[in-house]
């Protein structure tokens, strides 16, 4: 795997636009697309989006699904889900749709991009942020009704060889995340971690101490943090992010493999990636253990994580509609 690969990206294209389709409960052995990404709405309900279109939602923690459509057939990378109650979801070539209505229609919204948006998170119910490739940022003010440019800063620290031919501005972004209105976290390929603290405004560099690319970024509180990427890579700061350091990840046989997300909640932590790889924290995210999925969850990677404020419940998604439930230290396969 390459610095430059967009971890599922090569999995992800485009088939234009499809009819419209009405929302319907949906068996967990009809879901086979990818799912990349959930997000917990204000009023409980979890959203799940993946390739051709696919959007989902539970309000049983995946024990029931009901299919929704934005009538498009195109991936949807990441969802949104802030406190205003709308829905933002993101894709290739710079899109971003929007639903006020629960799911039950959606509409295109201008990014002012044609970059592919890897991510999205808000810090409240009208300032957001979608990144994603050669370093775009997106932000909106006004409940993403209009998008302007953010510009990285021009002195991210990149790896010696690396600066000589990849300008700061070009680095892809891959993941977000917000612990409070004004201050939030960026990761993205070399190792990058940007922070803010004005919204999303502008954003600084912090000090990594890997060259690898992250993938994920959660934040418990705005000091305790963690990081995921490549290599197995698992960051963790109690500073805000002044200073990282990597954790320790149980080894095993094989591949090293990439972790692609992570989240702390409570006592209670998981952190998901490559071929079936699942970590479990109950402690807080001080420490790690490494699970052994059954060989039908181990064949697929695993995505898109979302906890419950207090991290008892909690819902994993990934490859081949993988759903995967957590209660407290323990998780569930959904479906048969």
């Amino acid at each position: 795997m390459t610095q430059r690969t967009v971890w599922l990206i090569a999995a992800l294209f485009s088939f234009g636009l499809a009819g419209v389709v009405e929302a319907q409960p949906v068996s967990h052995t009809n879901i086979r697309q990818n799912l990349f990404s959930t997000c917990t709405g204000p009023d409980g309900q979890r959203w799940v989006v993946g390739e051709l279109g696919r959007i989902f939602n539970t309000k049983d923690n995946g024990q029931t699904v009901v299919r929704t459509s934005a009538n498009s057939r195109e991936a949807f990378l990441d969802i949104a889900c802030p406190p205003s109650g709308s829905l933002f979801v993101t894709g290739q070539h710079g899109k971003i749709w929007r639903s006020r209505d629960d799911g039950a229609s959606w509409e295109p919204v201008k990014s002012g991009t044609e970059r592919t948006l890897l991510a999205i998170a808000f810090s409240d119910e009208n300032t957001g942020m979608a990144i994603g490739d050669y370093g775009t940022i997106v932000r909106t003010e006004d409940g993403g009704d209009t998008w302007n440019t953010v510009p990285l800063p021009t002195d991210i620290p990149l790896p010696e060889d690396i600066a000589e031919i990849i300008e700061p501005g070009d680095v892809l972004l891959y993941g977000i995340d917000f612990i409070s209105e004004t201050q939030g976290w960026i990761v993205g390929e070399f190792g990058v971690i940007l922070t803010t603290n004005d919204a999303g405004a502008t954003w600084v560099a912090q000090q990594s101490p890997v060259e690898t690319t992250l993938f994920g970024v959660s934040f418990a509180d705005a000091q305790r943090g963690w990081a995921v990427g490549i290599e197995e890579v698992l960051l963790q700061t109690e500073d805000g992010g002044a200073t990282w350091k990597e954790q320790r990840v149980p080894k095993r046989k094989g591949f090293v493999l990439g972790i692609y997300n992570v989240a702390v909640k409570g006592n209670f932590g998981w952190a998901v990636g490559d071929s079936g790889f699942l970590l479990r924290s109950t402690n807080g995210g001080r420490s790690w253990e490494r699970m052994q999925l059954p060989i039908e969850l181990a064949a697929n990677w695993l995505r898109g994580i979302e906890l419950s404020a207090d991290g008892q419940q909690g819902l994993i998604v990934g490859g081949s509609g993988i759903m995967m439930s957590t209660t407290g230290d323990q998780y569930r396969k959904l479906g048969k």
